[in-house]
């Protein structure tokens, strides 16, 4: 008898089996680290520029100041995943053992939900700590933090949900380093920049290597045949 929750569960895990979202979610991580650095580290690159976005209307200041810098790399990243499922993926990686298209929502509710509980306490902790200690540079700290501590924790759902074992260790080494890092004594743009970089890095390293992987799998298929 076929058991078919493992086999949706099995089919499910075929997202993450290449390295594809890793890679996609590390251009976010980098490119958004690299706006923090330059905002918090170089006011003097920007604030003149700054002061001209100040004299325009509401809708030019959201749009120069999130949607551009954030919004436009989350659609190019979006728009390379669909580039990559249609090329990378039917055309190269699963060329001999057939695509199957992702779902919209991959992991279950429930986990997206204590993932976003986790964020937003580790935020009020930044928070809390920059009223107390009189350095707001704390929320800084706690919006990358956060951000890293709810990555690791999907992460880890990740490894144990679709049994993927270089998963978990992007948990075990996320959250390590990013405790660590959070307890150094870096300036807000350095701290945004060394945290963006060493998440992006290991994705990089962890999608380019799953993604050898299975190039290698399906060419021992290929030559199988």
């Amino acid at each position: 008898m076929i058991n078919v929750s493992q086999l949706q569960q099995r089919t499910q895990g075929y997202e993450f089996a290449d390295g594809i979202r890793e890679l996609q979610f590390a251009f976010w991580v980098l490119v958004t680290g690299f706006y923090g650095w330059v905002v918090w580290d170089m006011p003097a690159m920007w604030q003149p520029f700054a002061e001209w976005v100040r004299a325009q209307n509401v809708v030019v200041m959201i749009l120069v100041t999130f949607v551009l810098p954030i919004g436009v790399p989350l659609v190019i990243s979006q728009v390379g995943l669909k580039w990559a499922n249609e090329y990378l993926r039917r055309r190269w990686l699963w060329r001999n053992t057939g695509f199957i298209k992702p779902k919209s929502w991959i992991m279950p509710r429930r986990t997206l939900f204590v993932s976003f509980a986790m964020m937003f306490a580790v935020f009020i902790a930044g928070i809390w700590l920059a009223i107390h200690l009189k350095d707001f540079t704390f929320i800084i700290r706690g919006v990358y933090v956060s951000a890293s501590v709810a990555n690791a924790y999907m992460s880890l759902m990740i490894a144990m949900q679709f049994r993927i074992p270089r998963y978990r260790i992007i948990a075990v080494v996320g959250l390590l380093i990013t405790l660590i890092l959070a307890l150094l004594p870096l300036r807000a743009g350095l701290f945004v920049l060394v945290i963006s970089g060493f998440w992006g890095g290991m994705l990089i390293v962890s999608g380019l290597y799953a993604m050898r992987q299975m190039a290698l799998q399906q060419k021992a298929t290929a030559d199988a045949h």
